[in-house]
């Protein structure tokens, strides 16, 4: 008896230690905290490790038997096996970090019911539900509360650096760096277990203290390594596991003395005689109260603009670093792409009403539009913003606009103009500034003299990211906002290489480089743009660089980049809804005092939620509903704030281009890689037509675009998209659909509907002139095509040849009410390697499909 004894005593101990274990290891995943990989790829994980902490703990048969039979807690264990589910369901389908953090308490109080209904209950459980409800609670506070994330921040480069001074070796360290991500979360539960421990004796105080303190030491012990360490910055956070490990120490050594006579109260489901006593009952007043403190906390009041066609933006558009340029016939490959002339055109199809303000109007429109040209210019900048000749910036240009853009600003302005700028600010108007890294051509001073009164300061550094396969897609955290909650993928920003950001107190970060680098400039590098060596040298900021940053100033906003790429030509295609999202914030009637209210209202109820739940004496309700009522508060608020921001409300208007992304189409979103479209979206633009990137096939969207584009969908047509997109073309609209023999099964549907197929007879470069590339590169050139198979009647056929006895048709169009299908028989056709990349170019592509284009509009405007 006594080994069977002490192996049951062992088992459990082990099943301890295992689910401690994975919970732990769950809340490090989703946080993010041990480095730059996809965060999808830790979701996963934490799936896998959640699934497997409730197949050991809950004997499944044994369940079941207990499920189909009648006994006093069935009610209980039914309300479990929810939780689990409703838990398990959150973190599958939700795609925020924090809506997939705030799941797991839900999910291990619905397990630790379960266990309790079949009377294997397991104390660890329960505490571990409080600690991570506590810790969701505590990385809300972090996400939604700027000066929150602003004293944790500094907290990390605070004490490292005091440890590099200790050592005499320079060390800064943001919390991702420097494991504070990792230790918020041992403390966390720390914390939790000794508030719920039902008898604090001196003896259990003393045991926690120390406990805590052990924490600490560990941390310090770990920084200090750290720092004596050589290493890249790619290598920063490959010691956080070891970390991770040794913070186990002192979790265990409070968990193992735990003990509790106390059983946390089960589910009931009140009567009418019983609702009176939930009245009266502290616990029902407490989620009560955290449920209103969530919700308000998380709300977007007033984040919503007015309409848009009353909105003007103001562009600066002298004493800048870069040019105005658009994409125009005569500049072909890397000189071809511009900087900033797409921007306002964009804006001008959001809505907006845009205007550019110059010294010399004449001279600035001849230097951004050579009148030279060997093809008609057919986007003119003019023809979607006004240019307007200033010397000096005044109250009366300021006051006709509701948002200022500045970019690049390389010459300062003098006091009087930064006064009338910040009093237009004060006054309830909005100040957009971007820049970039290092000082290039001489920003940096002129930029931070401009923000000095909210703080915000740009660095001579480079922030880059320590993933150099995926750049900023694993490097990045989106704070709670109105600018960052529309975004559903990282690659929307197309963010690159910039400057880092300082902020004050009185700022705010909104995007930050979590796994980053902070790599100094360098004063001798003037041909580089004064680039640092792109390695880690001790001294330099590692982890949680700012690249996006925000304030209140007065009734108005301010919103700082450290990096211009977003709003580059290039860009634009991609990051457009992302361009939409920061100006509508800046045109919104939030302000710092609507902020400091919400928060502060917030902050009371979650307060008086504590002080009611511990004041009360009755509070006998099940903890399940504390984890649940703040994920049911999120999901409100994650379905209220959409109509709140109301970005939706204005889409794309104008010779709109939509590339489907919807179909997992065969090309890339990085820019100008072979197998990107940034060649075919410089030549849409040349013809005056601006393409963007359809991440989901919506109908609203697809009426609203001239022409929609498919590049080897790999993802199969829905008979329901085959219809939407038949109405499409019945109203005048142009499908272009790019597929190869290889990729056409996903086509198939649409190309059936239209009696169209690609035969099997590989065709391959066509035409077959690899010896003389000279000779025909005038001439469209093929990569990979096939035959057209189709039926004579309304088709045209815009690219065929012969051979012996056989014609080939490579590139038809088919009529379908007013506009039609063009179908082109190569997956590769429109990739940048074989249209135009920054370094190449193919002439005969670019004029071929300018002559679709033309055939294309002159079909539409036949009808």
């Amino acid at each position: 008896m006594t080994v069977i004894r002490g192996a049951h005593v062992l088992l459990s101990k082990g099943i301890l230690c295992v689910n401690v274990i994975c919970i732990l290891l769950v809340f490090n995943l989703l946080s993010d905290n041990f480095g730059f990989i996809l965060s999808s790829v830790f979701h996963l994980i934490t799936i896998y490790l959640l699934l497997g902490v409730i197949l050991l703990n809950l004997p499944l048969q044994y369940t079941i038997r207990n499920l189909m039979e009648k006994n006093p807690h069935q009610r209980q264990l039914i309300l479990g096996i929810l939780l689990c589910i409703s838990g398990f369901v959150l973190l599958i389908i939700t795609t925020t970090q924090l809506l997939w953090i705030c799941s797991i308490p839900i999910l291990v109080s619905g397990l630790d019911l379960c266990l309790q209904a079949i009377d294997r209950k397991r104390i660890e459980l329960h505490l571990l539900a409080v600690a991570s409800f506590g810790y969701g609670l505590v990385f809300l506070i972090l996400q939604t509360i700027p000066f929150s994330w602003y004293i944790y921040q500094q907290s990390s480069l605070i004490i490292s650096h005091a440890i590099g001074m200790i050592t005499r070796i320079p060390f800064l360290l943001g919390p991702t760096a420097s494991g504070l991500n990792i230790l918020l979360v041992f403390l966390t539960v720390l914390i939790s277990i000794f508030l719920i421990t039902s008898k604090k004796t001196s003896k259990e105080i003393l045991w926690f203290n120390l406990s805590l303190g052990s924490l600490f030491f560990i941390w310090f012990f770990y920084l200090i390594l750290l720092n004596v360490l050589s290493y890249t910055s790619n290598d920063a956070e490959n010691l956080h596991p070891l970390f991770f490990l040794l913070c186990l120490i002192p979790i265990f050594s409070v968990l193992l003395r735990y003990r509790t006579k106390e059983t946390p109260p089960g589910i009931t489901i009140p009567n009418k005689r019983q609702l009176k006593h939930y009245l009266k009952n502290g616990g029902v007043w407490a989620a009560g109260l955290l449920f209103l403190s969530t919700i308000i906390l998380t709300v977007f009041v007033n984040a919503g603009a007015p309409p848009v066609d009353t909105q003007k933006v103001l562009f600066y558009g002298d004493h800048m670093v870069g040019t105005w340029d658009i994409p125009e016939y005569g500049k072909y490959g890397k000189d071809a792409v511009g900087m900033f002339g797409l921007w306002p055109i964009y804006l001008t199809t959001l809505g907006y009403k845009t205007e550019i303000l110059v010294e010399n109007k004449t001279q600035f429109l001849s230097m951004m539009q050579t009148p030279n040209q060997n093809i008609t210019l057919y986007m003119n900048l003019t023809d979607y913003t006004t240019v307007t000749e200033i010397q000096n910036i005044t109250s009366a240009d300021l006051n006709r606009a509701s948002i200022f853009v500045v970019a690049n600003l390389n010459v300062s302005f003098t006091k009087h103009e930064q006064a009338i700028i910040w009093e237009f600010i004060h006054k309830g108007g909005s100040l957009l500034v971007i820049g970039d890294h290092t000082n290039v051509g001489g920003i940096q001073n002129p930029l931070n003299e401009l923000l000095a009164p909210v703080g915000i300061r740009f660095r001579f550094d480079a922030a880059l990211p320590f993933d150099e396969k995926f750049k900023w897609l694993t490097c990045t955290h989106l704070l709670y906002h109105p600018i960052t909650f529309p975004i559903t993928s990282l690659d929307e920003l197309q963010y690159g290489i910039g400057a880092s950001l300082d902020i004050s107190s009185s700022s705010f970060p909104i995007i930050i480089g979590t796994s980053a680098l902070s790599d100094e400039g360098n004063q001798s590098n003037g041909d580089i743009a004064f680039l640092g060596d792109y390695e880690y040298n001790k001294g330099e900021q590692l982890g949680d660089v700012i690249l996006v940053a925000g304030a209140y100033y007065g009734q108005g906003k301010v919103l700082v980049f450290g990096d211009t790429s977003s709003f580059q030509n290039p860009a634009l295609p991609f990051s457009y809804q992302f361009v939409q999202s920061s100006f509508t914030w800046l045109s919104s009637r939030q302000t710092g005092t609507t902020i400091t209210i919400q928060i502060g209202i917030s902050m009371i109820l979650l307060v008086g939620a504590i002080l009611v739940y511990y004041v009360f004496k009755d509070r006998t309700i099940s903890f399940a509903l504390f984890p649940v009522l703040l994920c049911i508060s999120l999901l409100l608020t994650a379905s209220i704030n959409p109509a709140l921001i109301n970005t939706e409300n204005n889409d794309l208007t104008g010779n709109i281009v939509s590339i489907d992304a919807s179909h997992n189409e065969r090309f890339t979103i990085d820019s100008f890689t072979e197998t990107s479209l940034n060649g075919l979206n410089l030549n849409l633009q040349r013809n005056n037509l601006l393409p963007i990137l359809l991440r989901e096939f919506s109908q609203r969207k697809i009426m609203a675009s001239d022409i929609l584009i498919f590049n080897a969908p790999t993802k199969a047509f829905t008979p329901e998209e085959v219809t939407v997109l038949q109405s499409y073309m019945t109203t005048g609209g142009v499908v272009i659909l790019a597929t190869g023999y290889d990729d056409k099964d996903a086509s198939l549907p649409l190309l059936k509907a239209f009696d169209v197929d690609i035969g099997s007879t590989p065709l391959g470069p066509v035409p077959y002139v690899e010896s003389n590339l000279s000779l025909y590169q005038n001439e469209p050139r093929f990569v990979d095509s096939w035959p057209v198979m189709f039926k004579e009647n309304q088709t045209i056929s815009y690219y065929n040849f012969t051979w012996g006895n056989l014609t080939f048709h490579l590139v038809v169009f088919i009529k379908h009410g007013d506009g039609g299908l063009l179908v082109i028989s190569d997956s590769q056709y429109l990739l940048d390697k074989n249209i135009e990349s920054i370094y190449d170019y193919w002439p005969g592509n670019i004029l071929f499909l300018k002559y679709l284009l033309d055939e294309l509009r002159t079909t539409e405007e036949m009808q």
